[in-house]
C-alpha cells in the first residue's frame, strides 16, 4: 500500500540557489547549472533572479528559464533579465502553471542562463524556494 504525502501547514520554506551567472557572457550562449534534486517530494513554491552585481547596459536580451531537463522551461519559462538593476535587488519569475509545481522524487531542477554581449555588466543567481513533502 503506498502512503499518500502529506503536507504539513508548518513545514519550512527552503532555498537552493544556482550558481552565480555572468550576465554578459557572449550573446546567446548558455550555462546550465542543476540545482537541486531531491530525494524525496517537493513542492516549488516560487523562483525569483537576485543581482549580486549590478547590471549595466542592456541585458533585457538575457533570461534564466527553470526545467526539470537540460534547457528546459516546462517549470519557468524565460525570464528576461532587467536593465539597471542594483545588487540585492529581484526580478520575480512565473510559474508555467499551478500543476507543475509539485516535483516528484529524484526529479532534478534545472536552471538555463542565456546571455548577452560581453560589452555588459552584472551577475545574478537563480533562488528556488520549495518545502518538502512529508517535512
Amino acid at each position: 500500500m503506498t502512503k499518500a504525502l502529506y503536507k504539513s501547514p508548518a513545514a519550512k520554506e527552503k532555498v537552493a540557489r544556482s550558481k552565480s551567472f555572468n550576465i554578459d557572457n557572449g550573446a546567446g550562449t548558455t550555462i546550465d547549472d542543476c540545482v537541486i534534486r531531491f530525494d524525496r517530494a517537493i513542492t516549488l513554491r516560487k523562483a525569483q533572479i537576485v543581482y549580486n552585481d549590478a547590471t549595466t547596459g542592456t541585458v533585457a536580451a538575457g533570461n534564466a528559464c527553470i526545467g526539470t531537463t537540460v534547457g528546459g522551461s516546462e517549470i519557468v519559462a524565460s525570464t528576461a533579465y532587467e536593465n539597471a538593476k542594483a545588487v540585492g535587488t529581484i526580478t520575480a519569475m512565473t510559474l508555467v502553471s499551478e500543476a507543475i509545481k509539485d516535483v516528484a522524487v529524484n526529479t532534478p531542477l534545472h536552471v538555463r542562463h542565456t546571455g548577452v554581449a560581453i560589452t555588459q555588466a552584472g551577475e545574478a543567481v537563480v533562488e528556488l524556494y520549495y518545502t518538502v513533502d512529508d517535512d
